[in-house]
């Protein structure tokens, strides 16, 4: 309940700073994404605190990301939701779950039988391994924006990332990349 709780009490200050005259952006919704963001942490910010810290296996840092997990599947239901936002329908959000809910258990499935072939090949190489990550992540977003599927490559990424995870070589892979993400990581925050 912390997220709901927390994007609640965050829409109703961006909802109060719009009454006086703050914009939000053109549409109707503005200040509701800004609370729903604002009620968010950033998982990878907080994790790589962790780890910095050295405090990612302490019980303070397994509850941490516990918490940061549930709140990724909060945001997954965020971004399925928003999809029908303007005029949500039964069907239509009923459509989106079940695409989603597909998307997942095709990516689950393809990682688990079918990635980690291609990754121990890979997994002498660090280019190699960041190309076919992604591929990978690509491979997904494309899956997803199928006219009969039809998922907004914000969800795809984050489904494809999910599915990442779950590699058997997934901390290997981390240990070898980990200056390539801190790159993207720097100019994703500058």
């Amino acid at each position: 309940l912390q997220l709901p709780i927390c994007s609640a009490v965050m829409a109703i200050l961006f909802l109060g700073l719009e009454s006086t005259g703050v914009n939000f952006g053109s549409g109707k919704y503005g200040a509701l994404y800004c609370g729903a963001v604002g009620g968010l942490s950033s998982t990878m910010l907080v994790v790589k605190c962790l780890e910095t810290h050295a405090m990612a296996d302490s019980i303070h840092g397994r509850l941490t990301v516990g918490i940061l997990i549930c709140q990724n599947l909060w945001v997954i239901v965020i971004l399925a939701l928003q999809i029908n936002l303007s005029s949500p329908t039964f069907a239509s959000v009923f459509h989106t779950f079940g695409a989603l809910i597909a998307l997942v258990a095709f990516a689950l499935f393809y990682a688990k039988f079918v990635m980690p072939a291609a990754l121990y090949c890979a997994s002498k190489s660090v280019e190699l391994m960041l190309v076919l990550a992604l591929a990978w992540c690509f491979f997904i977003c494309v899956t997803a924006i199928l006219p009969f599927v039809a998922l907004p490559m914000e969800l795809s990424a984050l489904v494809a990332g999910i599915a990442l995870a779950t590699f058997p070589y997934s901390s290997e892979f981390n240990g070898k990349i980990k200056y390539i993400r801190d790159f993207f990581f720097t100019l994703f925050f500058a």
